[in-house]
């Protein structure tokens, strides 16, 4: 069964991030064989002084594919439970990737969290508008991380844009490649300009600084710059590193 996975708000200052610990707990989820998964998406929510945060608001999202949906709710119960950071709030949410539901209330959700404060009712109002289907729970603290949980799904679900976890690393031994062989050892399936246009030709790229990815109307996607004549994908601009929510 074909899923999308989000958990929020299950850090503190001093533990590892929530997109971190969703790895790991889609890594231990693929050991078990209970599931598989892709890669994780980074969606912003809304800043404001009364919602609590450790440094982002950010909800982590994953796609996934379970071979026992109920086993493998129940792992990501207990997992949050017992890994998620002191003082934290941790929310979890299950989302059905099923082209049969619409979930148009649900991503209209998501972007509200985008832009105001909402309540725990409110996500639990939205996800009983499909009794049955979604899995929301809360598993510490005030709960509240079902907000960004629930959130993230519906954006993933939606196809809304939001950043994809980690950088690509340049291979030493291989600084020239034509966009289609870089699509194909990568699993970029998009490129884009730097003002979104859409890149169709087949360019020659130099790809020799680390880049990060997107999740742009449903694929993964990568930003191609022009230096001095020279295409290649937009260079990661080095910050300190910092924890996400």
């Amino acid at each position: 069964m074909k899923l999308f996975v989000c958990i929020d708000d299950t850090d503190n200052y001093d533990s590892i991030g929530t997109g971190e610990l969703l790895e790991n707990m889609m890594g231990e989820a693929a050991i078990k064989g209970l599931a598989k998964s892709g890669f994780t998406v980074r969606y912003q929510l809304y800043i404001h002084e009364d919602i609590p945060y450790t440094s982002h608001n950010s909800s982590m999202c994953c796609t996934a594919e379970a071979t026992d949906l109920e086993a493998f709710t129940e792992f990501c119960e207990n997992y949050l439970e017992e890994n998620s950071a002191e003082g934290s709030d941790p929310g979890l949410c299950v989302l059905p990737d099923d082209e049969n539901l619409d979930y148009s209330s649900l991503i209209a959700f998501g972007k509200r969290a985008q832009n105001e404060v909402l309540t725990k009712k409110d996500a639990y109002d939205a996800a009983e508008s499909f009794p049955g289907e979604i899995h929301l729970s809360e598993h510490g603290g005030t709960g509240g991380g079902i907000i960004g949980a629930l959130a993230g799904a519906a954006l993933h679900a939606g196809k809304e844009e939001g950043r994809i976890k980690g950088k690509l690393q340049p291979l030493l031994n291989k600084p020239g490649w034509s966009l289609s062989e870089f699509a194909s050892v990568y699993g970029v399936a998009r490129f884009i300009d730097e003002d979104g246009n859409e890149i169709t030709e087949n360019l020659s790229i130099r790809f020799v600084h680390p880049t990060k990815l997107f999740f742009s109307k449903g694929q993964v996607t990568a930003v191609i710059v022009n230096e001095n004549g020279s295409y290649m994908p937009k260079p990661k601009i080095k910050k300190n590193k910092e924890k996400s929510q």
